[in-house]
C-alpha cells in the first residue's frame, strides 16, 4: 500500500526546517538552486514538475513524486499529463520504477487532485 502523500509532504517540511537550523548554509544554497531551476524559461514551468516527476521515479524519491505531481498539478498539468510523465521514469527506472508510479504518484494524484 502506497504511503499516505499529504503525511509525507508533512514529515519533508518538518525534516527539512530542523535541517535548516542545524545547517543553515547548506539549506539555503538547496534552496536557492531548486528555485532557480524551476524559473520559467525556454521551457514551462509546468514541463519542468514533469520532468523532475519523471526523475523522480526513476530515482525512487517518494517526497519528490509528491512534490512535482503537486506542482505539476498547480502549473496546470492533468492526470494523463502526469501519468506520461511517470510512465518515462519507468523506462529508466525497471520495475522498482513501475511499482511506484503505480503505487505513489496515483495516490499523490488521487489526494491532490481537486
Amino acid at each position: 500500500m502506497a504511503k499516505d502523500p499529504d503525511a509525507l509532504m508533512a514529515d519533508l517540511g518538518e525534516r527539512m526546517v530542523q535541517v535548516e537550523e542545524e545547517l543553515p548554509e547548506l539549506s539555503a544554497a538547496f534552496v536557492q538552486m531548486d528555485q532557480a531551476c524551476y524559473v520559467e524559461g525556454e521551457l514551462e514551468r509546468k514541463y519542468k514538475e514533469l520532468i523532475g516527476l519523471g526523475i523522480a521515479v526513476a530515482v525512487r524519491c517518494e517526497y519528490c513524486m509528491c512534490i512535482h505531481v503537486k506542482q505539476a498539478l498547480n502549473e496546470g498539468a492533468n492526470r494523463e499529463e502526469i501519468m506520461e510523465a511517470a510512465a518515462i521514469g519507468v523506462a529508466f527506472g525497471g520495475s522498482p520504477a513501475m511499482a511506484y508510479m503505480s503505487t505513489m504518484v496515483t495516490a499523490a494524484l488521487d489526494a491532490f487532485e481537486d
